[in-house]
């Protein structure tokens, strides 16, 4: 692990995955904004065989959680989509998927602006 934050929730891993084998997102460069179309992907309670989980929705608020700014989304954001990323409509990263599902009754992803502050990117 290169970084992690506790009170952020972020963790920034090491990986000797060669470049011709994983795809890499853009971060997104302008604010988000409620009513905004978001995609969440991610791999819900995977299993073998299983493959991505794609969750379109909506920005529903833009909540601030222990000094923290948030982007609550309507698609439901279940275990094992933690870490992942919430995408805008360009396919740019936006957030970082939080914690969600029915029994937490909020869906969340952490913004990607407290991701490059906190990495001075």
């Amino acid at each position: 692990m290169k970084h992690r934050c506790k009170h952020r929730d972020l963790a920034v891993l090491d990986h000797a995955i060669p470049g011709n084998e994983f795809y890499e997102f853009r971060a997104a460069t302008r604010a988000v904004a409620v009513g905004n179309q978001t995609t969440a992907i991610g791999y819900p309670a995977f299993g073998p065989g299983d493959k991505l989980n794609v969750r379109p929705g909506l920005i529903t608020s833009l909540p601030v959680k222990s000094a923290v700014n948030m982007i609550e989304v309507q698609q439901m954001l279940t275990q094992g989509m933690s870490g992942g990323p919430l995408l805008d409509i360009d396919d740019q990263v936006i957030g970082v998927v939080h914690k969600g599902g029915p029994e937490y009754g909020r869906q969340l992803a952490i913004d990607i602006v407290v991701l490059r502050t906190w990495l001075h990117v």
